[in-house]
Formats: C-alpha cells, sequence, structure tokens
C-alpha cells in the first residue's frame, strides 16, 4: 500500500515556474512544487490569484455552456517547504 501511494504522489506532483503552469496544474488536481518567496504574503496572494483565477475560469466555461465541467473552485493552499 505504502509503495502505491508513493508512486501516486510522485506522478501527481509537477514542477512548475510560472503562474499559468501553476493554474493548469491545480485544475489537473495536482500538486505542484513552485519557487517561494518564504514569506507570508506570498501565500496569501497565491490564495487570491488562484481563488479569483478559478472562479473566472468557473465562469466562462458556464457562458461557453460547459455546465458539467469540473473546474476548481476555491483556492489553492501552500504545504510545507520539502526538505529535498
Amino acid at each position: 500500500m505504502l509503495e502505491k501511494a508513493v508512486i501516486n504522489r510522485k506522478e501527481n506532483i509537477i514542477d512548475i515556474d510560472n503562474w499559468a503552469d501553476f493554474m493548469n496544474a491545480i485544475n489537473e488536481r495536482k500538486q505542484v512544487m513552485a519557487p517561494w518567496c518564504n514569506e507570508q504574503r506570498c501565500e496569501i496572494d497565491a490564495k487570491e490569484r488562484s481563488k479569483n483565477d478559478s472562479m473566472a475560469a468557473l465562469e466562462e466555461s458556464k457562458e461557453a455552456g460547459n455546465e458539467e465541467e469540473s473546474l476548481l473552485t476555491g483556492s489553492a493552499k501552500t504545504l510545507c517547504i520539502p526538505n529535498e
């Protein structure tokens, strides 16, 4: 079971370095490894920007007639800084 979980985690973590790739990965329900400024303001900004971008994408999807499309409707959150 542990081996399967480790494989699943590795397959679902994506390294990114720009906001467009960040949002694409988040919308695909992936975990993202991204550069970090190590300050709370960056976490707050990531949460607000991801929430605003997600809501805008949801509205665009609805306007295009994609009522059943499953998009992120909340905000991203930061997790631990890896020891690697």
